[in-house]
């Protein structure tokens, strides 16, 4: 893959789309922590799905922008300097919020947090401690290890899209042996945030980068992926409701794997897009930067939100919708500081040390 005229296409789309994927996080954890606007949740709920468009959005990326020549040392230490600066500064943040507004800190659940491990702890105690959402990084450093091997086996692979749609039946399939063998309580850990599953989002996203990269073409469009996505989305938020009455008691495994298909395609089309030079909204320059920012509005929105949820909760529900909004808004700026000030030069100066010649890239 190495020197191709593809690699050298900057996926603009797949950019601003990582803003709406972390959007849909902050969404749904608006709308769990201020009560007055819980019952958005039946239109939210299912946000935590954009967990998995980043999971296969990281395995997309890593791979188109795979040197030949790297070697495991400079792609570990650029996945470092990419991810960790940014986790030890919002779990710094995390203290602060929590002694100042009076919740409690597990202390000994620190180490395994600064080490990323904590995805691997089956209760929630440690696994959401300080900053809930970094258990995601905790998956992410486990591709990340796996990475340079994964990429390499999968290269020889023939038949990539046949391989992906195997790699999805077989979450299906471990996920449908998990729900029979273990108890309700459980699958949470084995079936959302333990990183040994989810590596199976990262692999397809790999193995889409791949197909792209050898020629393949989606058949649908970009506006197309959306909208499938919408609708898919609005199915089983609808089942959900009606069956079950809130969407909440919906497994989260579930939703994930019904929209991983809409995932995929809304990757593929949008890179596809991207290449054929295709404009729109999605990869205008204010879009763009909102998915750069994506990175620290995914780590910083929760701090905000626990902050401002002692504020929210005595207020009527028109009211606390608008701080709400407000609340939100305030993330996305946060997060456009940190990205400037902070993630970004942070991220050149700790890359300049190992390949000072080489250009920072997303």
């Amino acid at each position: 893959m190495q020197g191709t005229p593809l690699r050298r296409n900057r996926l603009r789309s797949l950019t601003g789309l990582r803003f709406f994927a972390a959007m849909m996080v902050v969404l749904l954890h608006a709308a769990q922590r201020f009560d007055p606007i819980h019952g958005l949740t039946s239109v939210v709920g299912f946000g935590y799905a954009g967990v998995s468009f980043f999971f296969m959005l990281s395995g997309f990326i890593l791979a188109w922008t795979s040197r030949d020549a790297d070697t495991a040392r400079q792609f570990y230490w650029r996945r470092f300097a990419r991810v960790w600066p940014l986790h030890a500064l919002t779990t710094g943040m995390a203290i602060v919020v929590a002694l100042l507004v009076g919740l409690p800190l597990l202390w000994p659940a620190l180490t395994a947090i600064l080490t990323l491990v904590q995805a691997w702890f089956p209760g929630p105690d440690i696994k959401y401690a300080f900053n809930g959402p970094s258990w995601s990084l905790s998956c992410e450093l486990f591709f990340y290890l796996l990475f340079p091997w994964l990429i390499k086996v999968l290269m020889r692979r023939q038949r990539i899209l046949s391989t992906a749609i195997a790699v999805g039946a077989v979450m299906v399939a471990v996920a449908g042996a998990c729900a029979m063998l273990f108890q309700p309580e459980h699958l949470g850990f084995l079936l959302y945030t333990m990183p040994a599953f989810r590596l199976g989002e990262f692999v397809i996203g790999i193995l889409l980068a791949i197909a792209l990269q050898r020629g393949w073409r989606p058949r649908i469009s970009m506006m197309q992926a959306v909208l499938g996505t919408l609708i898919m989305y609005g199915m089983l938020a609808l089942a959900a409701n009606l069956v079950l009455h809130d969407v909440a008691r919906l497994p989260y495994f579930v939703a994930d794997l019904w929209m991983m298909p809409g995932c995929a395609a809304i990757i593929a089309a949008g890179a596809a897009g991207d290449l054929r030079g295709d404009r729109g909204i999605i990869r205008s320059a204010p879009v763009v930067r909102l998915g750069q920012w994506s990175f620290a509005l995914y780590l910083v929105h929760e701090l905000i939100l626990k902050a401002s949820e002692p504020l929210v909760d005595d207020l009527d529900s028109t009211s606390a919708t608008v701080v709400a909004v407000v609340v939100i808004v305030l993330s996305v700026v946060a997060s456009g500081g940190l990205y400037v000030w902070f993630e970004r030069p942070m991220e050149r100066r700790l890359r300049a040390w190992v390949a000072p010649k080489q250009e920072v890239t997303a």
